[in-house]
């Protein structure tokens, strides 16, 4: 990330016209543009179209007063002076249509402005959100530990949505409010030159007063986000540990942790509510300024006869709106700080490296299966060794047991064959070649995986099977079912394979959810299955049922089962035992 540099001389002077924009990070805008153009590729002539609409509508706020400068001058004038004639009648009609038709035009300009920009901004997030969202998947499972979900989660909503501003919305509303301000400014010159600058004179005091609260809101404001990150964060932990939660009767203390975490991201979210308020009204005070000086001196060229009542009453009218623009501009600034403030956050996401999915020897068919393990050694990044020196040669086709004292490092091992970390020593082999030699998509494309715990989606049982393989067929999903005996489980259920389970599968039973995992792994029609204590919280009497599923699906692949015990009616091939100081030893079985 980029330092921040001090604004330029020209950033300087901007912004005393418009306060905050000195705050802005403008190298973060820039690469955050650049980052994020895609999002709006295809919708250049949206865009245009909502600067088109934007200007006409600004244009017809700017001939809002007219109408009355003429019923004034040229009508009551006349009339006051019994000069009224038909003629003054036909203006007088005139006139009053377009007070009425000017504004109207200008409301519909405006709606279509804000429409046409809020499906650009949609169409934008909806890109931005997939295009984080896919690179957050594709990150390492070491990004993943180490950051905490809540935090990912207000990134991938809240944040995108105020960089969404930095694309679009509010480069639009600042060229629409800086149409405006320019138009007043140009039309108060041109009414009396000595009216444009009366109006300008309080311009100072305001960028002195603003621009020191600018500065102190990006700050709060990146704080709040952090807040509400870390708040996000506890409370997507405590939900999903709800059981912990109310076994303990923890639920007070748990409700007064994350109340703390929400205070102190609401006590940030009113102070930057305070000074925003703050920044609104010192422009409030400084318009009524401005307006009364053009009021005084207008008069004044009225009573000298220089300037007209009408004249008078559209300068009026010009110099109190003078300072709106500019006020909405600066807000827009805050916003654009705001933007580049959670463009940082989400572009430190984005400047991640994922993993090399795309690198490596594509694998066009399938996999013999053949493992091998030569020196093989893994220490946690700083932690403990887990194992040094392994050595073991499984044939393809084999059914292997891996077990051993818990720490041994058996679930470490399946996650080097899954290419979740990479061996610090040694080599780990699939078909004679280093597993981080395959290209990673295609070498995992061939792996189904059963975890320990019970990883399931909300949703139905079919949509949780076929994450195995969206594109399996009916007849692939059927001998999945089958492989993995779901046939009473989908009996006892109305709906079948569409019935909804809850999240991570808590309206089934253990055994019924380790099935449902099962079958996603038969329907993938793997070449190496790889299991982590697939009997975890199942019952003894079950145990060979589940056994008997697993020799089903793994005939004909390498297999590996880690399991702290032998498990009746399995028969593997091989018992891989691992020891307490990581020196393998390999047996074949005798079940």
């Amino acid at each position: 990330m980029s330092q921040y540099r001090s604004p330029s001389r020209r950033v300087r002077l901007l912004n005393r016209l418009i306060p905050g924009v000195a705050d802005i990070r403008l190298d973060t805008v820039k690469r955050a543009r650049a980052a994020f153009q895609p999002a709006l590729k295809g919708q250049k002539r949206r865009m245009w179209g909502a600067v088109g609409l934007s200007a006409g509508a600004t244009l017809g706020q700017l001939l809002q007063p007219w109408p009355l400068q003429v019923v004034l001058d040229q009508v009551l004038a006349p009339a006051a002076a019994g000069t009224i004639g038909s003629r003054h009648g036909l203006i007088l009609v005139g006139a009053g249509l377009a007070a009425a038709l000017i504004p109207f035009v200008s409301a519909k300009l405006t709606y279509h402005a804000t429409v046409v920009a809020a499906e650009i901004g949609k169409t934008a997030t909806l890109r931005i959100r997939r295009t984080l969202f896919d690179h957050i998947n594709r990150l390492s499972l070491d990004f993943h530990t180490e950051s905490r979900t809540g935090d990912l989660l207000v990134r991938l909503t809240g944040d995108v949505n105020l960089l969404r501003d930095m694309l679009f919305n509010s480069w639009l509303n600042l060229l629409t409010r800086g149409l405006y301000f320019g138009g007043l400014t140009i039309a108060l010159f041109a009414v009396d030159w000595r009216l444009g600058a009366l109006a300008l004179v309080p311009l100072p005091f305001l960028s002195r007063s603003v621009l020191r609260s600018s500065s102190e809101l990006r700050k709060v404001v990146k704080s709040q986000r952090r807040r509400e990150g870390s708040a996000a964060a506890f409370a997507g932990e405590s939900l999903s540990q709800i059981r912990i939660v109310k076994a303990y009767s923890a639920e007070e203390a748990i409700g007064d942790r994350f109340a703390g975490d929400a205070r102190r991201s609401e006590r940030a979210g009113v102070k930057a509510a305070r000074i925003a308020a703050g920044m609104a009204l010192s422009t409030q005070r400084v318009a009524a300024i401005g307006g009364a000086l053009v009021l005084f001196g207008g008069s004044l060229l009225v009573i000298t006869g220089d300037l007209t009542v009408g004249v008078l009453l559209v300068a009026v009218s010009y110099g109190r709106s003078l300072y709106k623009p500019l006020r909405k501009m600066s807000n827009e600034a805050v916003r654009l700080s705001k933007a580049s403030a959670v463009a940082e956050r989400i572009m430190d996401i984005l400047d991640r490296s994922p993993e090399p999915a795309g690198l490596g020897l594509r694998i066009e068919d399938r996999l013999e299966g053949r493992v091998t393990a030569t020196g093989l050694a893994y220490r946690y990044p700083g932690g403990s060794q887990v194992f040094d020196g392994i050595d073991f040669d499984l044939a393809p086709g084999s059914l292997a047991v891996l077990t051993g004292p818990n720490g041994a490092g058996k679930s470490t091992l399946l996650s080097l064959l899954l290419r979740f970390a990479l061996p610090d020593r040694g080599e780990l082999r699939v078909d004679g070649r280093r597993v981080d030699h395959y290209r990673l998509h295609d070498y995992r494309s061939r792996i189904a995986y059963v975890p320990q715990s019970v990883l399931l989606f909300s949703g139905t049982l079919l949509e949780n099977i076929l994450i195995g393989n969206p594109g399996a067929t009916d007849a692939d999903l059927a001998r999945a079912v089958e492989l993995a005996a779901m046939g009473p489980l989908i009996d006892r259920l109305v709906d079948g394979l569409d019935t909804h389970i809850g999240e991570r599968g808590e309206t089934l039973s253990g055994g019924e959810a380790r099935r449902v995992m099962l079958a996603r792994a038969a329907v993938r029609d793997a070449d190496l299955l790889l299991l982590d204590e697939p009997w975890e919280g199942i019952d003894a009497p079950s145990r060979p049922l589940i056994a008997a599923s697993i020799k089903a699906i793994a005939k004909g692949r390498t297999t590996i089962v880690v399991s702290h015990q032998a498990v009746r009616g399995l028969q593997p091939d091989v018992v891989l035992v691992l020891d307490g100081n990581g020196v393998q030893s390999l047996a074949r079985a005798n079940q």
